[in-house]
């Protein structure tokens, strides 16, 4: 995200001097959650995502690829794409259409898939 996201172009400029693209994905891999999509498709997880179609820090190509490898690994998340950029998700409506569908999810997840209620 830090390499093609329009918003974070200061801080691919600052690094590129000294870390190619490689270098970066191996230094920050740790960080990066398509490295842990087969652990976060547990049966015993339910997932939440909210996704901003016109993220420019996030680009909304990279979200795609990882909810793909959550799918990939048989996870079913629920996804929440809103028609918002990164920072604009913050803010009304945005940010109540994402409260509320978060409430729902929690709401839903409450008893999870198993019937057992989550402490």
């Amino acid at each position: 995200m830090v390499w093609t996201g329009r918003a974070t172009r200061s801080i691919r400029y600052s690094l590129e001097p000294v870390v190619d693209l490689t270098d970066l994905r191996t230094a920050w891999g740790p960080l990066n959650l398509e490295n842990y999509a087969h652990n976060l498709a547990r049966p015993d997880l339910d997932l939440h995502v909210v996704l901003a179609k016109r993220d420019r820090v996030v680009l909304p190509e990279l979200s795609q690829r990882f909810m793909q490898r959550l799918k990939d690994a048989d996870a079913q998340p629920n996804i929440l794409e809103l028609n918002c950029g990164h920072y604009s998700l913050a803010i009304p409506p945005y940010i109540l259409l994402a409260g509320l569908s978060l409430k729902r999810f929690l709401s839903s997840a409450h008893f999870g898939r198993s019937g057992q209620q989550f402490r």
